[in-house]
This record gives structure tokens, sequence and C-alpha cells, in this order.
């Protein structure tokens, strides 16, 4: 009897390495940091890129290119506030690239970006910072086999927890 290679399918808990540069070569992560692990089929990753590594098995290299439809959505121009710096409070550090957290109508944080400092008048923007983004992917699969039980209660609880089903980097 020979032993079949394991290849990702639903509810294999998968550890890759990545890197992740925009459509336009901007590196976002380099495949030196941290690898990741997840469980497959759960909701964990956009599901364009779940469907790219169906099927692949351990040393394999995967490259997906998702769309910003497929990935963080297009840019909101709704999600751009023009607000007073008189109305940031005292203390805090106001440049151009930083973040603020203030609230959104139902009194749940927001984390805003600072797109533009204009005399008194901050824009803050509070879309993704890779909306509008086409997203380039090289995966490395380190390994591959069956979750337990827990890691797919996690997993699926994981994934209910995030209004966007999207992932948080």
């Amino acid at each position: 009897m020979t032993a079949t290679t394991p290849q990702i399918g639903k509810h294999k808990k998968v550890s890759l390495q990545y890197s992740l540069t925009t459509g336009g070569g901007v590196v976002v992560r380099a495949a030196t940091e941290k690898a990741i692990q997840y469980v497959h089929g759960c909701g964990a990753l956009f599901p364009k890129l779940e469907a790219a590594l169906e099927g692949h098995a351990t040393g394999e290299i995967v490259r997906a290119r998702l769309l910003p439809d497929d990935a963080f959505g297009r840019r909101n121009t709704e999600l751009l506030h023009e607000v007073p710096l008189s109305a940031v409070p005292p203390g805090e550090q106001i440049t151009v690239g930083g973040t603020l957290v203030g609230e959104d109508e139902q009194g749940q944080a927001v984390t805003f970006r600072i797109a533009a400092i204009a005399g008194d008048t901050l824009t803050l923007d509070a879309n993704h910072p890779l909306a509008g983004e086409t997203l380039v992917f090289e995966i490395e699969i380190q390994d591959i086999r069956d979750a337990t039980a827990q890691e797919i209660a996690q997993a699926a609880g994981d994934t209910l927890q995030r209004p966007d089903n999207r992932p948080d980097n």
C-alpha cells in the first residue's frame, strides 16, 4: 500500500509561507516573515485564494492574482471624511499615513488612516489600506494535515466573528 500525498481540501490544517505584492509591484509582505497556518474551507482566506490553493500539495508554489473585488474591495469615497484638526484630542500624533481611532454611529471602534493634512483640516480614510489594489500572492505550501475538531470549530468561530468575512491582515 502506498501513502498518498496530502492535498489541500476542506478541513485540512495548512502551513504556508507567502509574499504579497500589489499589482504595481509594491511589497506588502515578504516571504521572510513568520509562516501562517489556517484551516482550509472555513473562510479564513479570500474565497478566490482558497480556490487557488485547493488540491495543491506540500512543497508546491502557488501564484494567485486577486482583483480588488476578490480581496478588500474597491475604494469607497464615502469612507473619506474631512474633519477639523481641532476635533482631534490633544496629544495625538498627526502625520500623513498615521492612524486615528474613532467611532461609527453604533459606537464601534473604526481605524482611520490620515490621508491628507491641509491647513487646519484632516482627510481621514476608513477604507482598508489595500482597498482598490490588485493583490499578487506567491505561496509555498509547507505542511498539510487533517485539522482537529477543535481547530475546525475555532476556525469557524473566528470567521463568524469577522463581519466582512475577510482576513484581518
